[in-house]
């Protein structure tokens, strides 16, 4: 079995440093360990203070790291689909350099590791993965693709490809757009075939995620809409690590921070149902040797590769009244929770956020009669 572990939080909390320092405790337990970065943005090479490339480049033993880079993948996948958009572009009156730069999809930088991640963990060939994501807003978009990809593919995908088979021989002498080939088809079938797979193994009980935060107001509250949402996208939030803490030694001119910070702390303590765990503000960077103290310093005894919290985000239960669903939604309001259910689909709303759940065949082919929203919990009963 692979482990899985995500590591996600606002930006600048220091999501890069507990990545890395995780993937050094894990290799010295004697996992083969694989860190990707998948933030534009990239210092993961910076923490390990060690150059790395678009594949796995050996740190020190058991250990490899990555950083994808977007015009890479494209060439070496995706280049197919980059160049049916550069045509479409330049079809459409726009330059050639522009058209080249319009053809980068939004977002495939992260999609890419996220396509990484699924042929390491089915290639078998490492122990743990960890992923260094984007900031929590991106992340939490990127986590949503696969239900979307799922649902147009099921609804549309099939029916485009036979449809642009009858028009294409009539249209294209019509028009100045285009039309995508077979090969282009086939090319994004197969990406949504992966996105749909990598749901799978995202939800399974090898994948964890872990929130980095800061003891900070803003940082707090962006993590209890993350915790929220990744609970809705039924992905297992298993801890959460609070990074720069000040020590009550550092008096004077922190005084105030450290007052403050000790309140957010009991917050933190109080509100999230996970294990937490505390890193202190250090006086130097972090980077190369020093990750290995940090790694310590967060997990002591314990192995990062564990899981820390094995219940699950979503679970039907059955008892005398029916089918109950249960959706865990902490942080959120009553009123900002709407739920619909169209054929074997049940559409939650959480906020600003839409799920499109893909019920089992047990509770689509019966009727949502009842909902409660009780502790951070959507209970819908079937029956």
């Amino acid at each position: 079995m692979t482990r899985i572990i995500l590591f996600t939080g606002k930006g600048g909390v220091g999501k890069t440093t507990i990545a890395a320092a995780t993937g050094i405790k894990c290799a010295s337990l004697g996992y083969k360990t694989l860190v990707i970065s998948t933030d534009p943005a990239h210092s993961l090479a910076d923490s390990f203070q060690r150059e790395l490339a678009p594949y796995p480049v050996e740190i020190r033993e058991n250990l490899y790291g990555m950083e994808v880079n977007v015009e890479y993948e494209l060439e070496k996948h995706w280049e197919t689909i980059k160049e049916y958009l550069k045509l479409f572009f330049m079809s459409q009156g726009i330059e050639d350099v522009v058209a080249e730069e319009l053809a980068i999809f939004p977002g495939f930088d992260e999609l890419a590791s996220l396509l990484h991640l699924l042929e390491k963990y089915e290639s078998g060939e490492y122990d743990v993965i960890i992923l260094d994501c984007a900031p929590t807003g991106e992340t939490l978009r990127l986590l949503s693709v696969p239900e979307v990809a799922k649902w147009y593919m099921n609804r549309f995908f099939g029916i485009e490809k036979k449809l642009l088979k009858v028009v294409r021989p009539i249209a294209e002498p019509l028009i100045d757009v285009p039309l995508p080939s077979e090969e282009v088809l086939d090319k994004v079938q197969e990406l949504y075939v992966k996105i749909g797979r990598l749901k799978e193994i995202l939800e399974s009980d090898e994948a964890i995620i872990r929130l980095v935060m800061n003891p900070e107001k803003m940082v707090i509250k962006e993590s209890e809409r993350a915790f929220t949402y990744l609970n809705l996208f039924g992905y297992a939030v298993d801890a959460v690590i609070i990074n720069k803490i000040f020590p009550e030694e550092a008096g004077g001119y922190f005084k105030y921070w450290f007052e403050a910070q000790k309140k957010y702390m009991e917050e933190i303590k109080h509100s999230f149902p996970v294990p937490i765990f505390r890193v202190m503000f250090k006086e130097r960077e972090i980077v190369g040797d020093e990750l290995e103290k940090l790694a310590n310093e967060i997990y002591g005894e314990k192995d990062p590769a564990e899981v820390f919290v094995t219940e699950k985000p979503m679970k039907i239960i059955k008892d005398d009244e029916g089918y109950s669903f249960y959706i865990k939604a902490p942080f959120i309001r009553k009123e900002e929770v709407k739920l619909m259910k169209r054929g074997d689909e049940l559409i939650v709303v959480a906020g600003q956020w839409k799920r499109i759940v893909f019920l089992p065949q047990s509770l689509a082919l019966k009727d949502a009669v009842k909902a409660s929203f009780n502790n951070g919990e959507i209970k819908i009963l079937f029956r």
